[in-house]
């Protein structure tokens, strides 16, 4: 027979009992509209995280570091209606994103 070390039962009961890791929160982004300006949230993101913005279908602006809102003009907008849409990637490789109709 053999002696149980103080190690042995530390393996043991980890992996009888793994210690759970905090999911990290849902990522999102939001898009609002206001008079000149179209703003954008990203919530639960892991920093460095990328914002992309594409009007109608084309990158319009972009950028590094986001943390909570940014605000983008949207008098370089031609009048009429325009897709705008959003995304973020953040440090874990999660992505999400928005999409709205702006009318200027």
């Amino acid at each position: 027979m053999g002696t149980v070390s103080p190690l042995d039962r530390d393996r043991a009961r980890a992996r009888l009992a793994p210690e759970r890791q905090p999911r990290p929160s849902r990522l999102t982004v939001t898009i609002e509209q206001a008079e000149t300006l179209i703003r954008l949230r990203v919530n639960g993101a892991r920093t460095p995280t990328r914002l992309y913005l594409y009007v109608d279908g084309d990158l319009a602006d972009m950028w590094v570091d986001v943390e909570a809102s940014y605000d983008a003009s949207n008098g370089r907008l031609a009048p009429g209606r325009h897709a705008v849409t959003a995304r973020a990637v953040d440090a874990l490789g999660r992505w999400a994103g928005a999409s709205t109709i702006v009318e200027r």
